[in-house]
């Protein structure tokens, strides 16, 4: 992690993002409840599960900490991949 955090104020992050994925998957399971309409319904958690993933990669996977150039190296792809996801969403396929 960073140099001259403490235990505590790592602890203290995790505790904060474990708490926001579980409010994320409550919003998830709240949202299957709602009607949007088929495709709204499947863009909504799509979009919530690359919410989570995303603060997965960026805390648990310390992408946050890594240099900045390398975080291009995943950036890059994620993108082409959410545009093909949505993409393939939209299109039902």
């Amino acid at each position: 992690m960073a140099s001259g955090a403490s235990f505590e104020h790592i602890q203290k992050s995790y505790l904060k993002v474990f708490i926001v994925l579980m409010i994320l998957t409550a919003l998830t399971v709240g949202v299957t409840t709602i009607h949007f309409g088929d495709t709204l319904n499947i863009i909504v958690g799509v979009v919530i599960a690359l919410l989570k993933a995303a603060l997965v990669i960026w805390i648990f996977m310390h992408l946050k900490f890594d240099n900045r150039r390398l975080r291009y190296f995943v950036y890059v792809p994620a993108f082409f991949f959410l545009a093909f996801v949505f993409a393939l969403t939209v299109l039902g396929l």
